[in-house]
């Protein structure tokens, strides 16, 4: 009898595991997430289900865990995932910046944009990122650039804007409202906020670049008034 029960309820997973996957996909869809995330959200329920099968020591779970707490910070808390910025992107973003300009990296993740516009030497650099794993491969990275560049670790929004020239941001959807907001508070007459794909609600973006890349990513940027 309980094995009956166990195979009818693998059976039930069968029959709604691929309806809870196209409801993710189609929902992350609709939210204009990159398409590498709606893969993301394809395989989540299936890894569980097959952990699930598996029957995997606990220790495994604690793991994970610990691992995405390194590599994400408190997710939950800043609704930021790990994005990285490409060589399009760069190509794209390094004509935008002027001559002399202070450059402030928000969610910086592993220091790949700062890395790259280290090669120019007129930039003054900073970036910021709180989940330890990626600023730890963040600050390894730019010491190898000889470059002053100053690297933080912490809350991006308690960072202030005022000082920098161009913030560039690479967020998600979730973020941009306050990021927005923060930017209007603090950031000088005639300074660049400068949004990789996400795009802030109900903002017209006064002007936007199309990076031409596999992600069919977009530079949103915005001029103080």
């Amino acid at each position: 009898m309980s094995l009956s029960l166990v195979w009818l309820g693998w059976l039930a997973v069968g029959y709604c595991l691929p309806v809870q996957v196209g409801l993710a996909v189609l929902a992350a869809h609709k939210l204009g997430q990159p398409r590498w995330w709606l893969l993301i959200h394809a395989l989540f329920a299936p890894a569980i289900v097959l952990g699930l099968w598996l029957d995997l020591p606990p220790w495994i779970y604690l793991l994970a865990f610990t691992l995405a707490w390194l590599l994400f910070g408190r997710i939950d808390r800043s609704r930021v995932p790990l994005y990285l910025s490409n060589q399009a992107t760069l190509a794209a973003l390094e004509p935008l910046l002027p001559k002399g300009a202070s450059v402030l990296d928000i969610g910086a993740g592993t220091g790949t944009v700062l890395a790259a516009l280290g090669r120019r030497s007129d930039l003054q650099l900073t970036g910021v990122e709180h989940a330890w794993l990626p600023w730890l491969l963040g600050w390894c990275r730019l010491r190898l650039t000889g470059r002053p560049i100053a690297w933080l670790r912490g809350d991006m929004m308690a960072v202030s804007l005022q000082d920098f020239d161009v913030v560039y941001a690479f967020l998600s959807p979730a973020a941009m409202p306050a990021v927005w907001q923060k930017a209007r508070q603090e950031m000088a007459s005639g300074s660049l906020l400068i949004s990789n794909t996400f795009a802030v609600p109900d903002v017209t973006a006064d002007r936007i670049i199309e990076v031409n890349d596999w992600k069919g990513a977009r530079l949103h940027l915005w001029r103080m008034p």
